[in-house]
């Protein structure tokens, strides 16, 4: 394909799949996605900026407009060399930096839920913050009303890349192996900078070079610039004599990523004498594509499973919803439509849920109707929501204690028989299923309350066939007497 450029100069890296378009003249960086049907950016240009430069810990506290400013050198100077994939040597200043997303930063540029979560879903790096992003996306996206078409493909995105991630979790053991195996065979301590991103006020936001020691990433600083361009012209003479071969997937850019740490590590920028200076630091991180040191783990961690959408999505935004609940269950009916489309089974709380939004709007024969087409799938927890919801309505009530019959909950039914008063047709079904979990108690004081001689007889008698040990027990003695005086 065919990219356009903006500028005299550009610079090309390539960070998780991600082609990143240095515009040098404008100092922006244009973002492009390798899997993207289209050719057009993710988002708009985004600055580079400067971020974690200071060795201590107060001053790479501070923002990153701050840091900008500490740094002596110029953004896109003279002395930049960029190295495939992710690297920049800064020449001029002894420094090496690595290029990484900040992707909070990239979805807060883009209005676009749907086009910004299929960005995300499809990273490698930083894979907590993929997670965390696509939720408060969702989130935010239910709770500003969106149109419902738009929350529609939102939920399919997600869950297509849930059961995508499911078809495949078979292979990813033999991929991670691969991959620590790979990471174990060259990677010597070597500092790195990473490239973050920070949002300074009023601007738009975008990558922005790190040095982040809080996290074991620091800027390696030479002796000598003449040490420096003797480091890269030993690092360039390597990467010509390795297989950098152009690759659209990510293993590609880690092997390439991999190739340029080991030159760094074996021909490290050298004072005069020619001795290898010492690493600073102890938490010092081998210097390796962001992409690699978390492709073993990505079906894991960024596929975001229906619990997790019912746990931090519809309960989060529940509680704000309940002054429109018909939009909230518009919602819900299209999460459950991508579910199926998908080939998964929706959590019971959500049913749970979704009876109780009906109810509170008085939807009660639609409950019914869902119920009754297997649109709400029959379960204890939606059975005894049914129950509850009961007390105002009482056909309602009658779905939930005939769900537990048909789901063979025998215990559940009968206590349900026993609250509404049928303690004959609740002792006749723990005959008939042996249901020797209820209390005989509960069954001995129905009967006395309907100062029922031959019943309480019966039920005595009844619990004394079917437990034997009935026989040694406080109840049994209590309501023998009780018996005896009826009579």
């Amino acid at each position: 394909g065919t990219l356009p450029v903006y500028s005299s100069r550009i610079a090309v890296s390539a960070v998780d799949n991600i082609i990143m378009v240095h515009q040098i003249d404008a100092k922006v960086v244009i973002l492009y996605d390798v899997f993207m049907d289209s050719y057009a950016p993710i988002s708009a240009p985004l600055p580079l900026l400067v971020r974690g430069l200071a060795s201590n810990s107060k001053q790479a506290a501070q923002p990153a407009d701050q840091q900008s400013s500490a740094y002596g050198g110029t953004l896109y100077g003279e002395g930049w060399n960029f190295l495939i994939p992710d690297l920049i040597c800064d020449a001029e200043n002894g420094l090496l930096w690595k290029l990484h997303l900040d992707l909070e930063a990239i979805a807060a540029s883009t209005s676009d839920a749907p086009s910004i979560l299929e960005f995300l879903q499809r990273r490698k790096s930083d894979l907590s913050m993929v997670k965390t992003l696509s939720l408060a996306i969702v989130r935010t996206t239910i709770l500003e009303r969106r149109p419902i078409t738009l929350v529609a493909k939102a939920m399919d995105i997600i869950l297509d890349s849930y059961s995508r991630s499911m078809k495949t979790v078979g292979g990813a053991a033999g991929v991670r192996r691969t991959s620590e195996q790979n990471q174990q065979s060259s990677f010597q301590p070597v500092e790195d900078s990473r490239v973050v991103s920070q949002e300074p006020p009023g601007t738009m936001i975008g990558p922005v070079i790190n040095t982040d020691s809080a996290s074991g990433v620091e800027s390696r600083q030479s002796q000598s610039n003449s040490g420096v361009e003797h480091g890269i012209a030993n690092l360039a003479a390597h990467v010509d004599r390795s297989s950098l071969n152009t690759s659209s997937d990510s293993d590609g850019i880690t092997n390439t990523s991999r190739a340029v740490s080991q030159a760094t590590s074996s021909s490290q920028i050298s004072d005069a004498t020619g001795k290898r200076p010492q690493v600073v630091g102890e938490d010092s991180q081998p210097l390796a594509s962001g992409t690699s040191m978390q492709h073993g783990t990505h079906v894991a961690s960024v596929a975001i499973s229906p619990i997790e959408m019912v746990q931090s999505v519809f309960v989060l935004v529940e509680d704000e919803m309940m002054g429109d609940p018909a939009y909230l269950i518009a919602v819900i009916m299209e999460f459950l439509r991508s579910l199926s489309k998908a080939g998964l089974k929706a959590p019971p709380d959500l049913y749970v849920m979704m009876t109780a939004l009906l109810a509170c709007s008085n939807r009660y024969a639609e409950i019914a109707l869902f119920v009754s087409n297997k649109i709400l799938e029959p379960s204890r927890e939606l059975a005894m929501q049914l129950i509850e919801l009961g007390r105002q309505h009482s056909l309602t009530r009658k779905l939930g204690v005939d769900m537990l019959r048909e789901r063979c909950l025998h215990h559940d039914y009968v206590a349900a028989l026993l609250q509404d008063g049928y303690y004959l047709e609740a002792l006749r079904y723990a005959r008939k299923y042996k249901v020797i979990t209820v209390q005989p108690s509960l069954f001995l004081e129905e009967a006395v309350a309907k100062n029922s001689t031959p019943n309480l007889a019966a039920v005595l008698s009844f619990f004394a066939e079917l437990t034997p040990s009935f026989k040694t027990t406080l109840d049994y003695s209590r309501y023998r007497h009780i018996l005896l005086e009826m009579v």
